[in-house]
């Protein structure tokens, strides 16, 4: 049976691409990739998706017909009845052919929520005993985002969208999002962020020290899977053995035997401390509000985690000169936002007179980050054996040295033998319909083949990519895999605990 392939724009911006959204007769080809970057990341990389269109009557030419930049596509299949996403974006920019005389064809590209994401500024106040999956759920409903859905919702000075007694307010979440249950406790986060750190590289270091992923599903979901996923999820989704299209096969590529993490020790500092004070007047025009950003540096000139804010002090005097008048009436400091290393406040002089503002001090508890520290896990053997092969990385939620050894211990004993794996497998959806259209990312697959002797081994997808065309009679795919654990654990009461190839679960 064909496989039949659907594309939608979501024109009126609903949500749910109505049948008169479909574009599917217009598309000539279509390319997409989902996933990592590569084995063992922890943050996805970015999505994309290229849809090549027929654009003879200009219906893709933006300034000739409306087709919004930020408008949400979505990729489908459809086979044996059932209907499956495979991309869902949102339009980045479009590439039109010029002239009446060429192929007058249209290039729709598409990108997922992580480019915005890697815009949106990390401004969370601090986080205290908390797991990775609390804090990423609040950078995304932080972020600056575009709504899976406007319609129906409230837009001031936005013709049709500003009837308050008929339109709704955006709720919280502004993105779908599944998230798994972080299993390690941070006792601080975000005290190393400063002003340029985005919510996406945030995301990134909470999933690499909670060793767990983060990445955008084909429905264009926001998902973290906490690090005991891999070792949990055992049910097989196909089995391959020499009927695959191509596969990349290295040995030995993947070898670690000594790892180094670095992790950072805080310190919690008295409460009522002064964290910051104006370093010189600063004047003010009348009728005038103005928003600065005071970021908290310690004496090495690192940032200072804002662990409790206390009070402001504050003087205002009519001159710049220490002997000038103090003023008291119609001023103000407001603090707007209170940031894990720093904070906002809106300076307010609604006086006819510009006024000078001659001290701000900012009292509160601090939280001190100490010197880093290194945990390192080798296997000497496999050193001496076959070389050095090490690794260092840097996990800045960690404070504590055990969870980063138990981290360092479990790579190394997973990896420090060479071995064989399968990096990439091609396949032709038409010879594995069900496989290339249903199994997605951290889907678990068997690989089979003979020329290497590689055999029965089991891995995990990390990344997808497709390309169809010819009207959908050619549809290539790549999965990028990742090998699955290969000791095998057990759980009290889930496990035979005497079965002898079996080790305790590591962290």
């Amino acid at each position: 049976m064909t496989i039949e392939y659907r594309v939608a724009i979501d024109r009126d911006h609903t949500g749910d691409f109505a049948a008169g959204e479909d574009i599917s007769a217009d598309v000539i080809a279509l390319r997409w990739r989902l996933g990592m970057r590569a084995p063992y990341d922890s943050m996805a990389d970015y999505g994309d998706a290229l849809i090549t269109l027929r654009n003879h009557a200009g219906a893709y030419s933006p300034e000739r017909n409306s087709l919004p930049i930020g408008g949400r596509v979505r990729i489908q299949s459809w086979h044996r009845g059932l209907a499956r996403s495979h991309f869902t974006g949102f339009i980045s920019h479009i590439e039109s052919d010029a002239g009446e005389l060429g192929r007058r064809q249209a290039l729709l590209h598409l990108r997922d929520i992580q480019v915005w994401l890697a815009q949106s500024p990390a401004s969370l106040p601090p986080q205290v005993e908390v797991t990775a999956d609390q804090v990423i759920g609040q950078l995304l409903d932080k972020a600056i985002l575009r709504r899976p859905a406007l319609a129906g919702y409230l837009f001031i000075d936005r013709t049709g969208s500003n009837m308050i007694d008929s339109e709704r307010i955006f709720p919280a979440q502004n993105v779908a999002q599944q998230l798994a249950a972080g299993t390690t406790r941070f006792a601080y986060v975000g005290d190393w962020w400063d002003d340029s750190t985005s919510s996406r590289a945030a995301i990134g270091e909470l999933a690499a020290s909670e060793r767990g992923r983060f990445y955008i599903s084909r429905a264009g979901k926001a998902v973290f899977l906490n690090r005991r996923y891999s070792l949990l999820r055992k049910a097989l989704g196909a089995h391959f053995s020499d009927d695959m299209a191509g596969c990349a096969y290295v040995y030995g590529d993947d070898q670690l035997n000594r790892l180094t993490l670095q992790v950072t020790p805080r310190m919690v500092g008295k409460a009522g401390s002064l964290l910051w004070e104006l370093p010189m007047a600063q004047r003010f025009p009348p009728r005038s509000e103005t928003k600065l950003t005071l970021r908290l540096l310690d004496e090495r000139e690192q940032p200072l985690g804002l662990l409790a804010f206390e009070r402001l002090a504050t003087r205002f005097q009519l001159g710049s000169s220490p002997e000038s008048s103090v003023i008291t009436q119609n001023i103000a400091v407001k603090v707007e936002q209170l940031g894990a290393t720093s904070l906002q406040v809106r300076v307010c002089n609604y006086n006819r007179r510009p006024v000078w503002l001659s001290l701000l001090n900012v009292y509160g508890q601090p939280l001190y980050r100490g010197a880093p520290l290194e945990v390192s896990a080798e296997d000497t053997a496999s050193m001496h054996i076959h070389g050095l092969r090490a690794q260092r990385r840097n996990l800045p939620a960690l404070s504590h040295v055990n969870t980063a050894r138990a981290f360092a211990d479990y790579e190394v004993a997973q990896r420090r033998q060479p071995r064989g794996v399968i990096r990439e497998l091609q396949l032709d959806a038409h010879q594995h319909p069900a496989a290339a259209l249903g199994l997605s990312l951290f889907d678990r697959v068997r690989v089979s083949e003979s020329h290497t002797g590689h055999s029965a081994h089991d891995y995990f997808i990390v990344a997808e990519a497709h390309e169809v065309g010819a009207g959908g009679a050619i549809h290539r795919l790549r999965w990028m895999l990742e090998p699955a654990d290969m000791t095998r654990y057990f759980m009290i009461g889930s496990s035979h605990i005497d079965a002898r190839d079996e080790k305790i679960m590591p962290f």
